[in-house]
């Protein structure tokens, strides 16, 4: 991001939700899981785009333990929405696809 001369706010914001959108994939989805990033807009525009690509959804598990206490997860969907411009979920036959914007 710094090639790309992304502002170092910007470049924070988009550090959180790459780290959001992994964590999902890793937790939730099947392996391999990749990142896509690419720059938006023209020389003058600061917007970046992340991606993340995974085999589908897992089927659920159970860890063995104690359950997870409900403040320990359930809020990267929501992070993601309140630090990005615009996000959204492509499924295709062979995965899904989350990705955000970042302004």
């Amino acid at each position: 991001m710094q090639q790309w001369r992304i502002p170092s706010d910007l470049a924070d914001d988009a550090l959180l939700v790459i780290s959001e959108l992994i964590t999902n994939a890793v937790v939730h989805a099947l392996p391999p899981a990749s990142l896509c990033l690419s720059r938006q807009g023209g020389r003058a525009a600061c917007a970046v785009r992340i991606e993340v690509t995974d085999a589908g959804p897992a089927l659920l598990r159970h860890h063995g333990g104690s359950p997870r206490q409900p403040e320990e997860s359930g809020r990267g969907s929501a992070i993601v929405a309140a630090v990005s411009a615009r996000s959204g979920t492509t499924t295709y036959r062979s995965g899904t696809t989350r990705w955000a914007e970042i302004q």
